[in-house]
């Protein structure tokens, strides 16, 4: 059992992402709640940069041809440039899809200055060095989490000052927050330590690859009944 989790992990997480997205998309198309729009195409976001991801095994093989040396000599080798990308995407995207539910200008004003200091902050950074292409943001994951967990505590102090609260557990949102809040909470520290992600500590290899997968598979199950659950509590 333990093996095949190891063997088949890109396959697994992807397909909890796929039926998390695909969850989102039926909740779109029946209840036309635009506010969960941005959410929904993070997801399919997700699921893309996961594929487009895995161009760096195939780089791995050793063709003959012009065009596939090219790109195996560039600063393309490596696949850390498109997840640079994918981290800043997401903590705008995620942003913006926690203000339109916020009431308060205090909130929404918070979240803008979050998203625009953070932003200009990567902007300057990759521009004044290398990085880019080779490493991401120092403490990235430390600020990712910062910043998702700003937004997820606002959304819980507005909820708790509403009337929402009464049938907060209707909502695909609070399944969301409580997932979001899960996966940076349990897998930030698994990057912290990832100096000792090497391959002759392979105890911790196999621990990290199967706790990560856990992780996943619990946040994506998380996203897709919040979906699914409020869709059948609004048929009741």
């Amino acid at each position: 059992m333990k093996q095949f989790l190891l063997d088949n992990y890109s396959l697994i997480t992807k397909a909890f992402e796929i039926i998390a997205a695909v969850f989102g998309s039926i909740y779109l198309s029946k209840t036309k709640d635009t506010r969960y729009k941005i959410f929904v195409n993070y997801l399919w976001l997700t699921v893309a940069v996961e594929f487009i991801g895995e161009y760096t095994a195939f780089l791995q093989n050793n063709y003959d041809n012009e065009w596939y040396n090219a790109i195996k000599n560039s600063v393309f080798c490596r696949n850390t440039w498109l997840f640079n990308i994918y981290t800043f995407l997401s903590i705008g995207l995620l942003g913006i899809f926690y203000s339109r539910f916020f009431s308060s200008k205090i909130s929404k004003a918070i979240i803008r200055f979050v998203v625009l200091g953070y932003s200009l902050f990567v902007l300057i950074y990759f521009t004044a060095t290398d990085a880019f292409f080779v490493m991401s943001l120092p403490y990235d994951e430390i600020l990712g989490t910062v910043i998702i967990c700003t937004y997820i505590l606002l959304y819980f102090m507005e909820l708790i000052k509403s009337d929402s609260i009464l049938v907060f557990y209707k909502t695909p949102l609070f399944y969301i927050s409580v997932s979001l809040l899960f996966w940076y909470i349990c897998v930030t520290p698994l990057f912290i330590f990832n100096g000792y992600f090497r391959a002759i500590n392979t105890d911790f290899v196999i621990f990290r690859y199967l706790l990560l997968l856990l992780i996943n598979v619990i946040t994506f199950l998380c996203v897709t009944f919040g979906f699914w659950y409020s869709l059948y509590k609004r048929k009741l």
